[in-house]
Parts: C-alpha cells; structure tokens; sequence
C-alpha cells in the first residue's frame, strides 16, 4: 500500500512540472524588451527623404541632382530611390537597406542597367558607388551624397 501512494504521488508530480512549464513557456514572449521589437522602429526611416548627389564619373566629369528615396510599401527592407544615377525623376531603383547601406542590386532602369551601394557616414550623408550600363558604355561613379 505504501509503494501504491508512492507511485501515485510520482504520476502526480510530472502533471504538475508540465503545466508549470506550459505556462512559464507561455509567459515568455510576453517578457520582450521594446527596442528589439522591429516594429518600433525601421531602419529605413533614416535613408528616407530628398538627397542631393554630388557625382564624379571616373573620368572626373562631376554633377549635381537630388534623388528622393521613399520607403517601398509593398516590401519591409526595400527603398525606391526616384532619379537614381540621375535617370529622370520617373526612373526609380529600388535598393535592399540593412542598418547602414542600400544596396542597388543589378537592376534594369528604363533603358539602361545599375547597381551599387550607399553607406552612411553619419546621419545626413552618404558615399555612394555605383554603375550605369547603357548597352553602349558601361561607366563607373561615386558620389556624395547630402541629406536635404
């Protein structure tokens, strides 16, 4: 008799240990620090707005134009950037945006092909290089960029 309470007091303890452990599991992700929940902040919010773009080709021919980069609605890591490479302010290139870059992947714009990447260099400026290939010429370009 006393190996039988033993053992139904065993069958009980397990009972327990699962419960409290489906609870404190439950319980958990409830316990989440503020800055690691991504939808606090993005980390695009700080490439967004007007840029004007300082450009020397290679060949040391230098420009000026502004590039407006907006958040892309339909895709959380993705940024247009309108008159990339100063194709036009209809001509848009998205980029991917990690904690401080854009890359440009190879993309067709229009009628030509870019690529490249922006790295900030503090909160208003950005260097950049990149290309643009017309078919014809394929031209290599850094720039700087200045947060307007």
């Amino acid at each position: 008799m006393l190996q039988h309470a033993y053992f139904r007091n065993m069958m009980k303890m397990p009972k327990y240990a699962i419960i409290s452990s489906l609870l404190l599991i439950l319980l958990l992700p409830g316990c989440t620090i503020e800055e690691d929940d991504p939808s606090l902040t993005d980390v695009r919010d700080k490439f967004t707005g007007t840029w004007k773009f300082n450009e020397t080709e290679l060949k040391n021919t230098m420009a000026f134009y502004n590039v407006l980069i907006i958040k892309d609605v339909t895709n959380s890591s993705r940024v247009l950037l309108k008159n990339f490479g100063n194709l036009g302010n209809f001509q848009q290139a998205y980029g991917i945006v990690t904690s401080g870059h854009i890359t440009v992947a190879t993309q067709n714009v229009g009628t030509v092909t870019v690529s490249g990447t922006g790295t900030l260099s503090g909160s208003t400026r950005m260097n950049w290089t990149y290309s643009i290939n017309d078919a014809a010429d394929l031209k290599n370009y850094t720039a700087i960029a200045t947060k307007q």
